[in-house]
């Protein structure tokens, strides 16, 4: 499976960094990153097959060695690695229209870590957290990134609730002050759920790192609770991006009828608005027995 492994790896680096979830498209489409890069193309389209010799074109048998290297040292440092031609790879990502060839995780992702909610605010942190703490209490896996003190307050909230959370970091596992602040509270979701990287290991967080950390939260949920926000900030992104996904995003009421963006964002459905906390728990959990029944992960 290393081999495989280092594949994967060795084909995303021949991406344009814009460009890698084609990359996981080809892969998964072929079933193997080792017959992909051999030449097999059986079920790839005319412009597929163009893409993946392009990508053939430009893989040494060094970048296949440095991948095998540096899965062993990040293995060596508590830091597993997940691909999409990996059993384990997570099937709320893979459903996504963007998912990513690979994650870098710190702790255990687990089968039902598919019944998930992300938690995503701007500056509620109360109710952020309230919400983190119901979901959790009904055995809800919660999804956010780890920027922000609201984004702590997720997680501290769950993790109070004796719940399972999965922390999205907008950089790599190596990169220097990749958790600034929030080192604390990363070592105990690392050892009561997992923190997920998208990125190489030393990826400095940036701007652009950021919307791809937004496509991994969004990705690993199967919805999502969006708790405030104004119009154009990030909580607007993280909304398109799950409606985008066919996923279904939760609002208060009270987001829902003082945000005209709100509607806007959700002309075609997908947003319910909700009462409170409770009320929110109670739906997601409806909506997530419904999709478990009409769904294999």
């Amino acid at each position: 499976m290393t081999d495989e492994q280092a594949a994967v790896l060795a084909l995303t680096k021949a991406t344009d960094a814009q460009h890698w979830h084609h990359t996981a498209e080809v892969i998964a489409v072929v079933g193997s990153a080792l017959r992909l890069i051999a030449g097999d193309d059986i079920g790839l389209d005319e412009t597929e097959r163009a893409y993946a010799a392009d990508l053939r074109s430009r893989i040494s048998v060094e970048d296949l060695n440095q991948a095998r290297d540096l899965i062993a040292t990040m293995r060596a440092g508590g830091v597993s690695l997940i691909t999409i031609v990996d059993d384990t790879y997570p099937g709320n990502l893979f459903w996504a229209y963007n998912y990513q060839p690979f994650l870098w995780v710190r702790g255990q992702m687990l089968p039902e870590d598919y019944r998930a909610v992300a938690v995503i605010g701007e500056r509620d942190s109360y109710q952020a957290a309230a919400a983190a703490r119901a979901l959790a209490g009904v055995g809800l896996t919660v999804v956010a990134p780890l920027r922000t003190d609201l984004d702590a307050a997720v997680h501290e909230a769950a993790l109070a609730a004796g719940g399972r959370m999965l922390a999205v970091l907008a950089g790599g596992r190596a990169a220097p002050d990749v958790l600034g602040p929030y080192a604390k509270v990363a070592q105990q979701i690392s050892e009561h759920g997992a923190l997920v990287s998208p990125f190489w290991p030393n990826t400095t967080p940036a701007d652009h790192t950021i919307m791809q950390e937004r496509v991994a939260t969004c990705g690993l949920a199967a919805t999502a609770y969006i708790t405030d926000g104004e119009d154009g900030g990030s909580s607007y992104y993280y909304t398109a991006m799950v409606l985008g996904t066919g996923k279904h995003v939760f609002v208060p009421q009270r987001l829902h009828q003082e945000q005209p963006w709100v509607a806007r964002t959700g002309f075609r459905g997908g947003i319910t608005a909700v009462q409170d906390s409770d009320d929110m728990v109670k739906q997601a959990v409806n909506l997530l027995d419904l999709c478990s029944q009409a769904t294999v992960f």
